[in-house]
């Protein structure tokens, strides 16, 4: 057998899709060294944040807070700690000694999340609302209700809207054999669409799309990068289409954040999301993620 169709079927072999349990969504202490994240979205009128844990190993533990207003950050803060506890039976982290994400479940998924600082300060809620799935390194709830308050420059920031979560395992061979990914989601009150595409190199890519509601469904579609443009000394999409399988979107970039971070290059977007999902019309702002391993 020839090395390529060798590579596409490992690339592919990762991505069976499951549903996810609370345990999923706990820290994997038993696997080998390896960095895992646990990533939330909240989005309110015009504003949103992004609330992303990182635990590196049992080493340490980063914080990074993201928080905007239509789309352009008014804070973006990073902080790493040395002591922190993470269970490995539930969605729970503490550091310092003080809770900043715990999950219980009650028929649906709940979380909370909070976080003070000298900069920004909040506590917010999050239950799901279609079901949450899971592959071999990434797990989704793809539709959440987000509520809460955040405190900014003290000023006080009520926040009622749509939320996401998703939980990413990562290991330190990947910016060796991987090139990166991209994801997106359309989050609705009652459904979702999440859409990805996972990069070998430039050349040999898996998309996948996922539609939820009370249950989810793996549709047969086709992701298209439309336009491009230079930001931060690379070449990054602008625009997509999908399509088939009930789906028709058009998703445009409204405004995009280069994030600098160690090793990876990370771009942010929220996006505004027109067309049809299974016969309903949907115009929706939402945010989107392009990260790279490495350049090729």
């Amino acid at each position: 057998m020839k090395i390529l169709p060798i590579v596409i079927m490992l690339l592919l072999a990762n991505f069976d899709f499951s549903d996810m349990s609370i345990e999923d969504d706990a820290f994997h202490d038993e696997l080998p060294f390896h960095i895992e994240t646990w990533y939330f979205e909240a989005i309110s009128g015009n504003e949103s944040m992004v609330f992303m844990i990182t635990l590196i190993g049992k080493m340490a533990a980063m914080i990074g807070i993201q928080f905007y207003e239509k789309g352009m950050p008014l804070y973006d803060g990073r902080k790493i700690y040395s002591s922190f506890n993470a269970s490995n039976k539930i969605p729970y982290i503490a550091i310092n000694g003080k809770e900043i994400m715990k999950c219980v479940e009650n028929g649906k998924l709940f979380y909370k999340i909070s976080y003070s600082s000298e900069n920004i300060s909040f506590n917010l809620f999050f239950q799901n609302r279609t079901v949450g799935w899971k592959s071999k390194k990434w797990i989704a709830i793809p539709n959440m209700k987000a509520n809460g308050s955040i405190l900014f420059q003290g000023k006080e920031y009520k926040m009622n809207g749509k939320g996401y979560h998703d939980h990413n395992i990562f290991y330190i061979w990947q910016p060796f054999v991987e090139r990166g990914y991209m994801d997106g989601k359309v989050i609705l009150e009652n459904i979702s669409l999440f859409w990805a595409r996972l990069m070998r190199n430039v050349f040999i890519h898996k998309d996948f799309v996922i539609y939820s509601n009370s249950s989810y469904h793996v549709l047969n579609a086709t992701i298209e990068f439309k336009s491009y443009k230079i930001n931060n000394g690379h070449l990054i999409p602008t625009s997509f289409k999908i399509h088939g399988d009930g789906i028709n979107l058009t998703i445009n970039a409204t405004a995009i954040h280069f994030i600098s971070l160690p090793f990876i290059k990370y771009w942010r977007y929220h996006v505004y999301s027109k067309g049809k999902i299974k016969g309903k019309k949907i115009e929706s702002f939402d945010i989107t993620e392009y990260m790279l391993f490495k350049p090729f």
